[in-house]
């Protein structure tokens, strides 16, 4: 496990760890891969949860000035709060994956950060098929 310290814009210091992954696919063998992940710290977690809370209680009113009022309101208020609860669940990020598809030996690659799942949903973009990526922490 090789530790890269990185500049991000929220931590002073992010820390991204390489670890083994695994990619499935039902009826196929199980691959070999590599991930970045990260850590997100509970302070981490707390700040990013308030900025959506706060963005939602600023917007609600401001977008219930729009007739219907209350549905845009409860809208929302609804859209902010299930911001809030991904923030709040995000305990890893996912900063880069390789490995190859189970079933057509394709590379696939993920680049950009997302939340990651236990286990993480991707498809393949030669075959379309959903695989499972399973990283183990």
């Amino acid at each position: 496990m090789a530790e890269t310290p990185t500049r991000s814009s929220d931590d002073a210091i992010a820390t991204e760890v390489s670890v083994p992954a695994q990619i499935t696919l039902f009826g196929f063998d199980t691959v070999p891969a590599t991930a970045r992940i990260e850590a997100r710290s509970a302070a981490w977690r707390v700040r990013r949860t308030s900025i959506a809370l706060a963005a939602t209680l600023i917007a609600a009113p401001a977008v219930a000035l729009v007739p219907p009022h209350a549905p845009w309101a409860v809208g929302a208020l609804g859209i902010g709060l299930l911001s809030a609860v991904r923030r709040w669940a995000e305990k890893h990020t996912l900063h880069f994956l390789e490995g190859a598809c189970p079933r057509c030996s394709e590379v696939i690659t993920i680049s950009h950060s997302v939340r990651l799942r236990h286990p993480h949903a991707i498809s393949c973009p030669s075959c379309h098929y959903e695989l499972a990526i399973t990283v183990e922490l």
